[in-house]
């Protein structure tokens, strides 16, 4: 079922600044028999930072999804409030690591934004309902370039779904992922994907989204081509945005979602 995107180019100029934060996830490369860490990225990617205390309630438990099941992951002892692991050590294999930053209202008025729908902003002249999603693939052990684990969807509004392991791409290569929103094909969706050093601009001032070395759109069956330009650390990204059902409540609904991986051997 193709959903349409509904977006103004007035509504992009003023959800920019606020919304430029997206989820999306790291981990160190794991040998089998050590525990798994991973980072929740919230801000400017490549580099996960701090997350404001008032923020860290608006994200559920990270999880790591396997074979068989999924455990939520737990705060690196002496971390930062970005930094988790798994209860356990893991075995070889490729599994999927989530985040999930929870449906949120922003609105922005002359006083600068607010986590509030229009009921409490009334004279809001935007608002946004935001959801973010975060994957990374996570292939523990050198050898690992499974696909059953991390080709099923897992569950999220919008979430962009491997069709290969990135293991088994090379640099120019073709790397198939399909997106879905609420479990159906999104077509005619634009995705993103940038690689750690292509843009090592300073955004912290900003917060501007940093840029983009591949694009394109989703075809039919919600399906494309991610063009990897070279080994390292890659983050896919994805957005979809319509009218919200309540116009009194909120103008706008937006979901993100990013896939994070690795094209090459190693981690980072």
């Amino acid at each position: 079922m193709q959903k349409t995107v509904f977006l103004l180019a007035s509504v992009l100029s003023l959800s920019t600044a606020a919304h430029a934060h997206r989820v999306w996830v790291d981990a160190e490369h794991t040998h089998g028999g050590e525990m798994l860490k991973a980072e929740l990225g919230y801000g400017e990617f490549p580099e996960p930072m701090p997350i404001a205390r008032d923020r860290l309630s608006l994200f559920k438990p990270m999880q790591l999804v396997t074979a068989k099941g999924r455990e939520n992951l737990v705060p690196q002892r002496g971390g930062a409030n970005y930094q988790f692991q798994t209860k356990g050590v893991v075995s070889d294999g490729s599994y999927i690591i989530t985040a999930e930053y929870m449906p949120t209202f922003w609105s922005k008025n002359t006083a600068g934004w607010h986590r509030a729908s229009l009921t409490e902003v009334p004279d809001a002249t935007y608002c946004e309902q935001s959801a973010m999603y975060g994957k990374h693939i996570a292939n523990v052990g050198h050898e690992s370039a499974g696909t059953e684990t991390i080709t099923r969807p897992v569950g999220h509004r919008l979430e962009i779904v491997p069709l290969d392991n990135p293991a088994n791409i090379r640099v120019n290569g073709r790397f198939k992922v399909r997106v879905l929103l609420d479990g159906e094909p999104l077509a005619g969706a634009t995705l993103t994907a940038t690689f750690d050093g292509f843009d090592d601009s300073d955004r912290r001032a900003s917060h501007k989204t940093e840029a983009q070395a591949f694009s394109d759109t989703t075809d039919h069956r919600g399906e494309v081509d991610i063009i990897p330009l070279r080994q390292g650390f890659w983050k896919a990204a994805v957005e979809y945005k319509a009218d919200y059902p309540d116009p009194e409540i909120c103008r706008t609904q937006a979901v993100y979602s990013t896939l994070t991986f690795q094209i090459g051997q190693g981690g980072h």
